[in-house]
Protein backbone atom coordinates (compact mmCIF):
# COMPACT_ATOMS: atom_id res chain seq x y z
CA UNK A 1 0.00 0.00 0.00
CA UNK A 2 1.34 3.45 -0.87
CA UNK A 3 1.80 6.17 1.77
CA UNK A 4 -1.16 8.30 0.70
CA UNK A 5 -3.53 5.34 0.84
CA UNK A 6 -2.18 4.36 4.26
CA UNK A 7 -2.74 7.91 5.54
CA UNK A 8 -6.26 8.24 4.16
CA UNK A 9 -7.36 4.72 5.21
CA UNK A 10 -5.80 4.71 8.70
CA UNK A 11 -8.21 4.68 11.61
CA UNK A 12 -7.79 3.98 15.30
CA UNK A 13 -8.19 0.28 16.06
CA UNK A 14 -9.35 -0.81 19.50
CA UNK A 15 -9.86 -4.56 18.96
CA UNK A 16 -7.21 -6.88 17.65
CA UNK A 17 -6.92 -10.50 16.62
CA UNK A 18 -4.88 -12.55 19.10
CA UNK A 19 -2.06 -13.13 16.57
CA UNK A 20 1.32 -11.88 17.77
CA UNK A 21 3.04 -9.24 15.69
CA UNK A 22 6.41 -10.68 14.65
CA UNK A 23 9.43 -8.95 16.14
CA UNK A 24 10.94 -8.27 12.71
CA UNK A 25 7.77 -6.40 11.69
CA UNK A 26 7.90 -4.27 14.84
CA UNK A 27 11.59 -3.58 14.18
CA UNK A 28 10.68 -2.49 10.64
CA UNK A 29 8.05 -0.09 12.03
CA UNK A 30 10.58 1.35 14.47
CA UNK A 31 13.02 1.90 11.59
CA UNK A 32 10.27 3.91 9.89
CA UNK A 33 9.68 5.86 13.10
CA UNK A 34 13.28 7.00 13.40
CA UNK A 35 13.17 8.43 9.86
CA UNK A 36 11.05 11.32 11.16
CA UNK A 37 12.48 14.81 10.75
CA UNK A 38 14.20 16.12 13.87
CA UNK A 39 15.89 19.48 14.27
CA UNK A 40 19.69 19.24 14.33
CA UNK A 41 19.37 15.44 14.27
CA UNK A 42 18.78 15.28 18.02
CA UNK A 43 17.06 11.88 17.58
CA UNK A 44 15.12 12.55 20.79
CA UNK A 45 13.05 9.36 20.79
CA UNK A 46 13.36 6.09 22.65
CA UNK A 47 11.03 3.07 22.47
CA UNK A 48 10.02 0.19 24.70
CA UNK A 49 7.99 -2.66 23.21
CA UNK A 50 5.64 -4.43 25.61
CA UNK A 51 4.48 -7.95 24.74
CA UNK A 52 3.64 -11.07 26.75
CA UNK A 53 4.15 -10.63 30.49
CA UNK A 54 5.21 -6.98 30.09
CA UNK A 55 1.93 -6.31 28.28
CA UNK A 56 0.07 -8.05 31.12
CA UNK A 57 1.84 -5.87 33.70
CA UNK A 58 0.83 -2.83 31.65
CA UNK A 59 -2.77 -4.10 31.75
CA UNK A 60 -2.60 -4.07 35.56
CA UNK A 61 -1.12 -0.56 35.57
CA UNK A 62 -3.93 0.68 33.34
CA UNK A 63 -6.56 -1.03 35.50
CA UNK A 64 -5.16 0.59 38.69
CA UNK A 65 -5.01 3.93 36.91
CA UNK A 66 -8.66 3.61 35.84
CA UNK A 67 -9.72 3.04 39.47
CA UNK A 68 -8.48 6.57 40.30
CA UNK A 69 -11.48 7.98 38.42
CA UNK A 70 -13.91 6.61 41.00
CA UNK A 71 -14.85 7.91 44.44
CA UNK A 72 -15.18 4.29 45.57
CA UNK A 73 -12.44 2.28 43.82
CA UNK A 74 -13.64 -0.90 45.56
CA UNK A 75 -17.22 -0.46 44.32
CA UNK A 76 -18.74 -2.71 41.67
CA UNK A 77 -18.83 -0.02 38.97
CA UNK A 78 -15.15 0.80 39.44
CA UNK A 79 -14.14 -2.85 39.55
CA UNK A 80 -16.12 -3.58 36.36
CA UNK A 81 -14.36 -0.68 34.60
CA UNK A 82 -10.94 -1.90 35.76
CA UNK A 83 -11.73 -5.45 34.63
CA UNK A 84 -12.75 -4.16 31.20
CA UNK A 85 -9.50 -2.20 30.81
CA UNK A 86 -7.52 -5.24 31.97
CA UNK A 87 -9.21 -7.53 29.40
CA UNK A 88 -8.86 -5.05 26.55
CA UNK A 89 -5.21 -4.42 27.38
CA UNK A 90 -4.36 -8.11 27.49
CA UNK A 91 -6.13 -8.61 24.16
CA UNK A 92 -3.74 -6.16 22.49
CA UNK A 93 -0.74 -8.07 21.08
CA UNK A 94 1.85 -5.32 21.57
CA UNK A 95 2.35 -1.81 22.87
CA UNK A 96 5.07 0.59 21.84
CA UNK A 97 5.87 3.08 24.58
CA UNK A 98 7.33 6.14 22.87
CA UNK A 99 9.52 8.53 24.85
CA UNK A 100 11.08 11.90 24.11
CA UNK A 101 14.08 13.61 25.62
CA UNK A 102 13.37 16.48 28.01
CA UNK A 103 15.87 19.14 27.01
CA UNK A 104 16.58 22.03 29.41
CA UNK A 105 16.12 24.46 26.52
CA UNK A 106 12.39 25.12 25.99
CA UNK A 107 12.59 25.51 22.21
CA UNK A 108 14.63 22.33 21.76
CA UNK A 109 12.26 20.51 24.12
CA UNK A 110 9.26 21.48 21.98
CA UNK A 111 11.07 20.60 18.75
CA UNK A 112 11.99 17.20 20.21
CA UNK A 113 8.40 16.58 21.32
CA UNK A 114 7.12 17.45 17.83
CA UNK A 115 9.73 15.22 16.21
CA UNK A 116 8.75 12.34 18.48
CA UNK A 117 5.08 12.75 17.56
CA UNK A 118 6.13 12.65 13.89
CA UNK A 119 7.99 9.42 14.65
CA UNK A 120 4.74 8.03 16.08
CA UNK A 121 2.90 9.10 12.93
CA UNK A 122 5.51 7.36 10.77
CA UNK A 123 5.13 4.18 12.83
CA UNK A 124 1.33 4.27 12.59
CA UNK A 125 1.27 4.92 8.83
CA UNK A 126 3.85 2.18 8.22
CA UNK A 127 1.75 -0.20 10.34
CA UNK A 128 -1.34 0.61 8.27
CA UNK A 129 0.59 -0.05 5.06
CA UNK A 130 1.44 -3.55 6.37
CA UNK A 131 -2.14 -4.40 7.38
CA UNK A 132 -1.66 -3.67 11.08
CA UNK A 133 -3.90 -1.54 13.25
CA UNK A 134 -2.83 1.05 15.79
CA UNK A 135 -4.30 3.19 18.52
CA UNK A 136 -2.45 6.10 20.15
CA UNK A 137 -2.99 6.41 23.89
CA UNK A 138 -2.03 9.50 25.85
CA UNK A 139 -3.11 10.84 29.22
CA UNK A 140 -2.26 10.45 32.88
CA UNK A 141 -1.14 6.82 32.72
CA UNK A 142 1.95 8.05 30.84
CA UNK A 143 3.23 9.57 34.10
CA UNK A 144 2.43 6.56 36.29
CA UNK A 145 5.63 5.58 38.13
CA UNK A 146 4.84 1.89 37.56
CA UNK A 147 4.72 2.44 33.80
CA UNK A 148 7.93 4.48 33.87
CA UNK A 149 9.63 1.61 35.69
CA UNK A 150 8.15 -1.09 33.45
CA UNK A 151 9.16 0.72 30.25
CA UNK A 152 12.59 1.64 31.62
CA UNK A 153 12.09 5.33 30.91
CA UNK A 154 15.54 6.96 31.27
CA UNK A 155 16.17 10.08 33.33
CA UNK A 156 15.38 13.26 31.42
CA UNK A 157 12.86 11.47 29.18
CA UNK A 158 9.07 11.47 29.21
CA UNK A 159 6.46 9.22 27.68
CA UNK A 160 4.63 11.06 24.89
CA UNK A 161 2.44 8.24 23.65
CA UNK A 162 1.67 4.56 23.86
CA UNK A 163 0.80 2.87 20.58
CA UNK A 164 -1.40 -0.24 20.65
CA UNK A 165 -0.36 -2.54 17.82
CA UNK A 166 -1.87 -5.64 16.27
CA UNK A 167 -3.88 -7.12 13.44
CA UNK A 168 -7.36 -5.55 13.40
CA UNK A 169 -10.23 -7.80 14.47
CA UNK A 170 -12.45 -5.84 12.10
CA UNK A 171 -11.91 -3.11 9.54
CA UNK A 172 -13.75 0.12 10.14
CA UNK A 173 -13.98 2.92 7.63
CA UNK A 174 -12.04 6.07 8.52
CA UNK A 175 -14.07 8.63 10.44
CA UNK A 176 -15.16 11.68 8.54
CA UNK A 177 -12.85 14.68 8.77
CA UNK A 178 -13.44 18.22 7.66
CA UNK A 179 -12.03 18.79 4.18
CA UNK A 180 -8.65 20.53 4.26
CA UNK A 181 -10.16 23.31 2.12
CA UNK A 182 -12.39 24.31 5.07
CA UNK A 183 -9.33 24.63 7.32
CA UNK A 184 -6.92 26.29 4.92
CA UNK A 185 -6.27 29.91 4.09
CA UNK A 186 -4.23 30.58 0.94
CA UNK A 187 -2.10 33.69 0.91
CA UNK A 188 -0.22 35.04 -2.03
Amino acid sequence: MDAISAITQRTSVRRFRPDAVPRDIIERLLECAVRAPNHKLTEPWRFSVLTGSARDRFAEIRARHRLKRYDDPAGPEAQAAADKIRRESRATPAYVVVMAAINADEITREEDYAATMMAIANLMIAAESLGLGTYLKTGGVMQDPSLLELAGVPDKFRVVGIVSLGYPAQQEPPRRRKPAAELTRWLG
